[in-house]
């Protein structure tokens, strides 16, 4: 049940909060997805910041708040929000071991991604299941148009020019829903015909595709927090993944202070780790030495925690030590 359903004046859920009887038999109340509050809660679907009312309507009633991703200032914020005495936290790691990430600063997606256009045209619907994350709809339409301009034929199975053939898909807000019911019912096949979405923070909360083998960010995120969320997609199902981010000119303008300062201190080189300094904010990570398991010495098999960490670490591993990145 969303918080508009229950909180709004105007809905019927607003008028079962007052029923005695409805409150007797709520065992419990859920909250999924608890990082959203503040994110949300402000602007987006300000009923979101309403759901402490609902500590009134059901004084005695345990609340469960679930999240995958939640710093400290979040935990407060939320607090803040729902008054919530007595509360009991149980964590777990955010980490994503299996996901392989790297950080660059770049204006030039051609030039960077070049080696995935190439795969597309070469493998068809056996190239990577990737996602591209743009900030904004004109952006991600942009991106979609120039992909396309730059594939031509190859961006179609057979090479014919239809739209269920596509291996290139836009996704946003803005798209009607028999199209994003599309998209999402067609990448979630392991054969799928699309091998490369486009997508804004639309694609998000609630899809679950286990297979996507590779995550781009074009252009900064917000937060560090929406950079994980997105990171996320990745290697669902436990397979080895890759997230690429690239910070462009201009997109760094916009965001939270703290993403600004992650991407200042890579910029800097400054950071031993770019995973320790994405997750060390959130709730229930801890900063683990690497390697964890013994390097090979050869970096085109390598399994070490070090090689498989992230592009800083990689560059450190004794396998890369009489070798140029």
């Amino acid at each position: 049940m969303s918080p508009e359903t229950l909180l709004d004046m105007e809905s019927w859920g607003h008028l079962i909060l007052h029923s005695r009887l409805y409150q007797d038999i709520v065992t419990l109340i859920a909250i999924d997805e608890a990082h959203i509050l503040e994110s949300w809660g402000d602007t987006f679907r300000p009923t979101f910041a309403r759901l402490g009312e609902l500590r009134s309507h059901f004084p005695r009633t345990p609340f469960l708040m679930l999240t995958a991703t939640c710093t400290q200032q979040i935990m407060k914020h939320i607090n803040s929000r729902i008054h919530l005495p007595g509360l009991k936290m149980h964590t777990a790691s955010p980490d994503r071991p299996n996901i392989y990430l790297e950080y660059k600063r770049s204006k030039d997606l051609f030039e960077e991604l070049n080696w995935l256009f190439t795969e597309i045209k070469e493998k068809g619907v056996k190239a990577r299941k990737t996602l591209i994350y743009v900030r904004s709809l004109s952006h991600g339409g942009q991106v979609y148009r120039d992909i396309l301009g730059h594939l031509r034929e190859h961006a179609f199975l057979d090479q014919q020019k239809v739209y269920s053939n596509s291996h290139i898909a836009l996704y946003h807000a803005g798209m009607a829903n028999k199209d994003l019911e599309y998209i999402l019912k067609e990448i979630s096949k392991p054969d799928s015909v699309i091998r490369l979405a486009i997508c804004t923070i639309a694609f998000g909360m609630g899809i679950n595709i286990p297979d996507i083998d590779l995550i781009i960010h074009w252009g900064a995120c917000n937060s560090v927090m929406d950079y994980w969320q997105e990171v996320g997609r990745a290697g669902r199902d436990g397979r080895k993944a890759k997230a690429l981010y690239f910070v462009t000119p201009g997109s760094i303008l916009h965001v939270s202070e703290e993403m600004k300062e992650l991407c200042k201190a890579m910029d800097k080189g400054t950071s031993g780790c770019f995973r320790d300094s994405i997750l060390s904010s959130f709730i229930g990570y801890t900063c683990t030495s690497k390697p964890l398991s013994p390097c090979k010495m050869k970096c085109t098999d390598c399994v070490c925690r070090q090689c498989n960490c992230c592009y800083l670490c990689h560059r450190m591993c004794p396998c890369r030590k009489d070798q140029v990145h």
